[in-house]
C-alpha cells in the first residue's frame, strides 16, 4: 500500500498535458503577516511570556498596558496563544 502526499496546488489537464499551478502564495503570506504586526511592539520572549500567562490563567491585561496594542493586534496575539493551547 501507497501512502499519497497531500498537494496543495492545482492539478488541470490542457491539450492532454498536467498543468501544475501553485497560486497560493497570498494566502500563504496573509497568514505569515498575522504574527507580523504584533512583532514591531512586541519581542518573542514577550510574546511568550503572554502565552505562558494565558495558559494558565494569570491576568494578561495588566501585562500588555506596557505595549499600547491596537484591537486588531489583540486579536492576532489571542488567535495565536489559541494555536499554541490546542
Amino acid at each position: 500500500m501507497s501512502v499519497k502526499e497531500k498537494r496543495t496546488f492545482e492539478e488541470k489537464e490542457k491539450n492532454g498535458m498536467k498543468v501544475v499551478t501553485n497560486m497560493n502564495g497570498e494566502k500563504n503570506a496573509n497568514k505569515k503577516l498575522e504574527v507580523a504586526d504584533v512583532s514591531d511592539k512586541m519581542t518573542i520572549p514577550q510574546v511568550r511570556e503572554f502565552i505562558r500567562r494565558y495558559k494558565t490563567g494569570e491576568s494578561t491585561r495588566d501585562y500588555l498596558k506596557q505595549f499600547d496594542l491596537k484591537k486588531i493586534e489583540l486579536d492576532e496575539l489571542q488567535k495565536l496563544a489559541d494555536k499554541r493551547t490546542s
